[in-house]
């Protein structure tokens, strides 16, 4: 019954499916969070998501409170002129997001989706300093 459940102590991480049948084929745990790379250089943080099966009108970029917010929905795609037997494939909504540092300049953020694969670039600028000197004057 343990193996059924995932896991035979209450509060221990419940098997994959890859762990309970030996089929590393079946891990799907990426599915609900994308395969990302981030590399920095001197001008920019360039973000490269792995999106296979999707459009670029599946995908949603939104930036809030200097956080990147990145969304998507892979739809089912079964062809229906025979019986589903083994599905392997992952579906369903993902969300992914980051803080950005204060060295990027937001209104500069560009994406490009290619293949399955998406680049979004963010150029950075000097980071400013919030600090100021208020002038104190009288009435």
């Amino acid at each position: 019954m343990s193996r059924f459940l995932g896991g035979g102590l209450p509060f221990l991480p419940m098997e994959t499916a890859a762990q309970r049948t030996g089929f590393p084929s079946l891990d799907m745990t990426w599915a609900i969070s994308p395969a990302i790379d981030v590399q920095e250089t001197d001008s920019a943080i360039v973000l490269t998501a792995e999106l296979p099966g999707l459009e670029e009108d599946d995908v949603e970029i939104e930036i809030k409170d200097r956080r990147l917010i990145l969304r998507g929905q892979k739809k089912i795609a079964h062809d229906e002129t025979g019986d589903l037997r083994v599905s392997e494939r992952s579906y369903g909504s993902f969300s992914r997001a980051m803080s950005l540092p204060d060295t990027v300049e937001i209104d500069k953020i560009s994406a490009t989706f290619d293949k399955g694969v998406l680049h979004i670039e963010m150029p950075k600028t000097e980071p400013q300093d919030p600090s100021r000197k208020i002038k104190v004057s009288s009435k």
